[in-house]
């Protein structure tokens, strides 16, 4: 390929590119809330041992939801209610949500670095 033929196709590639950034981009200002952790739904047995959570796995006692994280290196977890959980986990979802979007971002970018470097070679 001549290095004219070059340039045209990395600047094609480019302007795809920009097409692509520019709906993440997009996506990005639609996120709601965020939170970090996860959230968990437990079956728990009680302390008394004549209890039938003890003998029978289907009267174990929940559920019951945590959120769960890291905080200065140390686990964390919190009760929760069930509607409680259930807003966390969406704000989790979006969280996540946020962070393919932004790994998609630092992909396209380094594709477009590569094709502007293609076009500053051959802009002399």
């Amino acid at each position: 390929m001549s290095q004219e033929a070059d340039v045209l196709a990395a600047q094609d590639k480019l302007k795809i590119l920009q097409l692509k950034q520019q709906e993440l981009a997009r996506q990005l200002g639609t996120t709601d809330f965020i939170w970090n952790g996860s959230i968990s739904k437990r079956f728990l047995t009680c302390g008394k041992p004549s209890c039938p959570c003890h003998r029978d796995t289907g009267a174990k006692h929940g559920p019951y939801y945590y959120w769960t994280t890291k905080k200065a290196g140390k686990t964390v977890s919190k009760l929760l209610t069930e509607q409680q959980a259930g807003i966390l986990q969406q704000w989790i979802n979006n969280r996540r949500e946020l962070e393919r979007i932004l790994d998609a971002m630092q992909k396209l970018s380094q594709e477009a670095y590569e094709s502007m470097l293609v076009i500053m070679e051959h802009a002399d």
